[in-house]
């Protein structure tokens, strides 16, 4: 397989954690640099970071996002991607300079979007996207003149993409409605996770009780959420589930991990229902080392998502051996096996997804078994290393239809 330069587009990279979108970047760009690819990321920057440095051999370029302020987030955004557009042209010209040339451009969902197609045109380059979720589908609609323009950006990009990636068949499913793209120009091609990043971690001799008491005590069982704080992520109902948990398991505990707009509203759903002694808000946690730490020694993980494209953070709860509950939604639902890999519940159901998390708490024989099981699924089908494969193929057959294409680049 020809080994290619591809130049991907993205608002956040670590340490620039939003959601999981870092993280994919991140894992997918440095698995496709050990199959032979040349991979430069184009970044924000973040305090304390270097303006270039090699991570995992890949290049990381990261522009002043703030260059050109803006009175709020939306305009902030459109005006971010003209610095990474400048930032990226800069990086294509000194490379055409030394005589290498960039094979495709990935972009990386709306935030990198108005780039890209910038970049495409004026280089003539073929440009793959990866849409990670939509804004209609993260917003149950477009309700405002905001909404409405993301919405026509992720339209315009998908448009403009040779082809898109999506990371679940219901994604797929959502591009194809919702921007009127014919199907047989998207590829599914999963997110991943690496397993030997908690390898052993959640062996009894290993977990860490002096950090596990910072949470909860040696005789609390511990429910565990990880993710943001805003409302398609479900906490709500997880919160309202509580009450009904507590009256079975009087030792359980809610241990909520993350940030966002809402954690000050779920912090007072907890007060209202009388169970704010028995839920744990800890706030973004910076150490992906504290995270995995907090997976392995959980009794159980919900994500309880009222809208999921995918979930990476459901595959690093099955990589930790840790059993987990899932809204019986989206690419949760493609992850799961009920009853084998997991448990799915009705979305927007507190009431079943109490029932679900007292199941496990009493039944550890089941909770180990569905652990197992789970495990074996990541390893099998969700490692990074065989996600790369598949996209390193989207990426030659992008490349191989081009060089048949009329349509070839500028001369400099």
């Amino acid at each position: 397989m020809q080994a290619l330069k591809v130049l991907h587009l993205t608002w956040e990279f670590p340490p620039r954690k939003i959601g999981g979108l870092a993280a994919h970047v991140h894992d997918l760009s440095q698995a496709l640099v050990k199959l032979g690819h040349k991979i430069s990321v184009i970044t924000a920057d973040f305090p304390g970071t270097k303006e270039t440095e090699a991570v995992g051999g890949v290049n990381v370029y990261r522009y002043d996002s703030y260059s050109y302020p803006g009175p709020d987030f939306i305009t902030w955004a459109i005006l971010m991607q003209q610095t990474m557009q400048e930032k990226a042209a800069e990086l294509i010209n000194e490379l055409h300079a030394s005589g290498q040339q960039v094979n495709l451009i990935h972009a990386h969902d709306w935030l990198s979007g108005l780039a890209a197609i910038e970049l495409k045109h004026g280089y003539r380059l073929p440009l793959v996207t990866t849409i990670h979720s939509t804004e209609l589908g993260r917003r149950n609609g477009l309700h405002d003149d905001g909404q409405r323009m993301i919405h026509a950006i992720e339209k315009r990009l998908s448009f403009e993409s040779w082809r898109i990636i999506a990371c679940s068949r219901y994604m797929a499913d959502q591009i194809k409605f919702e921007y009127a793209i014919s199907g047989d120009k998207i590829d599914v091609i999963p997110n991943g996770v690496y397993t030997k990043k908690f390898k052993n971690v959640n062996e009894p001799a290993t977990i860490d009780l002096a950090f596990r008491r910072k949470f909860a005590t040696d005789k609390e069982k511990i429910v565990l959420y990880v993710g943001r704080m805003v409302p398609e992520k479900g906490v709500n109902i997880l919160v309202g589930s509580i009450p009904q948990v507590l009256a079975s398991i009087p030792n359980a505990k809610l241990v909520a991990v993350g940030d966002g707009y809402y954690r000050s509203e779920y912090m007072s759903v907890a007060h209202g229902l009388g169970v704010a002694h028995k839920c744990y808000f800890t706030g973004f946690l910076e150490k992906d080392s504290d995270v995995r730490k907090v997976f392995t020694f959980a009794d159980v993980c919900v994500f309880p998502s009222l809208y999921e494209p995918f979930g990476i953070v459901v595959l690093e709860a099955m990589a930790a051996g840790t059993p987990v509950i899932v809204s019986d939604i989206g690419g949760l639902s493609e992850i799961i096996e009920h009853g084998n890999t997991g448990l799915k519940v009705p979305v927007n159901d507190s009431d079943a997804l109490a029932r679900a998390i007292v199941s496990l708490l009493r039944d550890p024989g089941l909770a180990g078994r569905l652990a197992t099981h789970a495990l074996e699924a990541v390893e099998k089908i969700y490692h990074w290393q065989k996600i790369a494969e598949q996209t390193s193929q989207v990426y030659q057959r992008v490349v191989n239809e081009y060089k048949k294409n009329p349509w070839k680049p500028r001369s400099f």
